[in-house]
């Protein structure tokens, strides 16, 4: 009953608003009737409220927040206060050794009467002018026979320098070389006679040269251009001149291709007792290189004019081709091939450097090599090990050889093969262990086929040579070389029961070298040194022993 008095109250209201309103708005006088639905049962709803707008919890106040109380105690100490004094401040800067120490000297003293010096200045500072002069010298007043009957001695004087510009570099130098022997070459016999004398023979050699080349090697083109004279004369009035020039221009087109060339020229004037001619060689070798990953070829030709006085020669002029390649599967293994031609140009000094006991000769030819066929393989491991193995096919026309002369068997005459063949294996290895050890060796086997000279007379069949180097502390190094030759064949005096050749085979030469050097302080030095440790003959040349045990010792100083 309340709840129906309450809705009629209210809906007696709301009539009564609404008839007002009507009241005012519309004409006065004028009703109409109007129907209101009023629903009891309507639910409102509102829209969810997102999390976004929930409240943050309120977490818990750390304890670390609280306040803490401290006792702070004093205790009195009785310390003198400390006393700061200023000091300069120093830096080591270490230097090269070459920087700090440009001068060397070395002196020493041996058996055979062996005076040892040695002496070299080099400019150190960058600078426009660079030069380096040095002076040698050793000699054994007494030899293997007769004592200074024997002897022997070699010096050497020489100055270098450069100087340098933003683009090239321009080179020179002077060089003096002396070198004295003794015909010893004779029985031993006759050295107990009381006015037998060894001739000697002394080589006075004087070159310079000087040149122009390209300072930045990394550019496309580089180039070098250089002259030189060199004059010979010994004893025996042998006298020889040589001119030279040439030159060498390299171009690269990109990192794969290159073509480069080379040019040479020398003119040499010759004259002995028996011999005088005037003798030109010119060659000239262009070529291109190509790499292609770890593949590199190169190709080329070598083009030669010589005017060598030759029996039935057809031409002065020659062309060979010069093939290269290499291909490197891997660090360790890799292979590489040639085939190739050249002409080796001979003269009487490179002669008497080989064998210094040279004779009076009647002419000089140069080696025509027609072909060179090479293959082998090489490789290294942990840049510890290396290896390399080849073989070698070589054609020779006018190929040298050194025999007794027949009228003098202490000196040395030279004889030509017209057509030889020469097959050649070639094996070397290394072994680096830090700077503690290091090993390297080499082993050559020959194999000769000659035309017209019936030996390879003083030509090894066999060379082994294994070198050491060891470092046990900082300040000591040792050297240890040994050399093996064998199968070195001599003609010697003609036999009268059959009219033919005595072939007589050297002794196995065996050498061993010592050399200890130990550093006292950084500038001096104490050394000494041996060679044929073994005491043998090694006789490198027929009738010819060498020097039994040699030992040399002193200091050197740097400055």
């Amino acid at each position: 009953m309340k709840k129906a008095i309450k809705i009629f109250i209210l809906a007696g209201i709301v009539f009564f608003g609404v008839s007002k309103i009507q009241a005012q708005t519309e004409t006065r006088g004028e009703v109409s009737d109007q129907e209101f639905i009023i629903r009891k049962d309507r639910v409102l709803t509102l829209p969810t409220q997102p999390r976004a707008y929930e409240k943050l919890p309120i977490l818990p106040q750390p304890k670390g927040l609280e306040d803490f109380q401290y006792t702070i105690n004093r205790y009195g100490l009785n310390i003198r206060p400390l006393s700061l004094e200023t000091t300069a401040a120093q830096k080591v800067y270490r230097k090269d050794r070459r920087d700090l120490y440009p001068g060397y000297v070395k002196a020493g003293y041996g058996n055979f009467a062996s005076p040892l010096f040695e002496a070299r200045y080099m400019a150190t500072e960058v600078d426009q002018f660079n030069f380096s002069a040095q002076l040698n010298h050793q000699s054994f007043g007494e030899g293997p026979l007769g004592g200074e009957e024997s002897k022997e001695s070699h010096s050497h004087a020489g100055f270098d320098g450069s100087y340098y510009t933003d683009l090239v570099e321009i080179f020179g130098g002077l060089h003096w070389n002396q070198d004295g022997y003794s015909f010893y070459g004779f029985d031993p016999e006759e050295f107990e006679a009381a006015d037998f004398q060894t001739p000697d023979n002394v080589f006075n050699t004087i070159s310079i040269h000087g040149g122009v080349r390209d300072i930045e090697k990394v550019g496309p083109l580089s180039y070098e251009a250089k002259v030189g004279f060199r004059n010979f004369e010994d004893s025996y009035e042998a006298k020889e001149s040589d001119i030279m020039f040439g030159g060498n221009v390299k171009y690269r087109l990109n990192d794969d291709w290159t073509i480069k060339t080379g040019l040479n020229f020398s003119g040499t004037n010759v004259e002995n007792l028996n011999y005088s001619a005037s003798r030109n060689f010119f060659s000239i070798r262009p070529s291109v290189e190509f790499r292609y990953g770890d593949f590199d070829f190169e190709a080329g030709i070598n083009i030669i004019s010589e005017n060598d006085s030759i029996q039935d020669k057809s031409s002065d002029f020659r062309i060979f081709p010069a093939l290269k390649a290499h291909y490197q599967f891997a660090e360790e293994f890799g292979f590489f091939a040639e085939f190739s031609g050249d002409v080796n140009r001979q003269t009487y000094h490179s002669f008497v450097s080989e064998n210094p006991f040279l004779g009076p000769i009647d002419r000089i030819l140069n080696t025509v090599n027609n072909y060179h066929l090479e293959g082998g393989i090489q490789g290294q491991f942990n840049e510890v090990f290396n290896y390399m193995g080849s073989v070698n096919v070589d054609r020779f026309n006018q190929l040298y050889f050194f025999v007794n002369s027949a009228n003098e068997m202490s000196q040395f005459d030279i004889i030509y093969d017209d057509k030889s063949t020469v097959i050649s294996i070639q094996g070397e290895v290394g072994l680096k262990i830090s700077d503690t050890y290091q090993l390297g060796s080499e082993i050559n086997l020959f194999q000769y086929s000659l035309n017209e000279v019936s030996e390879a007379w003083h030509r090894p069949v066999w060379e082994v040579s294994i070198n050491n180097q060891i470092r046990p502390i900082e300040s000591l190094l040792i050297q240890a070389n040994l050399n093996f030759m064998g199968g070195v064949k001599a003609r010697g005096m003609m036999l009268e029961e059959s009219n033919a050749i005595n072939v007589i085979t050297l002794p196995t030469i065996a050498d061993l070298q010592l050399q200890a050097d130990f550093a006292i302080t950084e500038r001096f030095s104490v050394f000494a040194q041996g060679n044929n440790i073994f005491n043998g003959s090694n006789a490198r040349w027929l009738m010819y022993p060498v020097r039994g045990i040699q030992l040399v010792g002193g200091l050197s100083y740097k400055f």
